[in-house]
């Protein structure tokens, strides 16, 4: 009779770890490092803050202006 090879099937799972691991790699390259990055070019400006205080008791009135 006829010899058939029968080949095992190579194990899946160092592929899929494999693949988990790079997907990792990248998102956390894209993704990881973003809140030092968007930080550093960022200016801050100091405002002051003005308030007008009206001692009159006379309401304030808004003029009609015409062009």
């Amino acid at each position: 009779m006829a010899d058939i090879r029968v080949e095992k099937k190579k194990p899946v799972w160092p592929w899929l770890f494999l693949i988990i691991i790079l997907a990792v790699i990248i998102f956390l390259y894209f993704y990881g490092s973003m809140d030092t990055e968007d930080t550093d070019d960022m200016e801050t400006e100091e405002i002051e803050e003005v308030t007008q205080i009206r001692t009159d008791s006379e309401p304030l009135r808004i003029e009609e202006i015409t062009v």
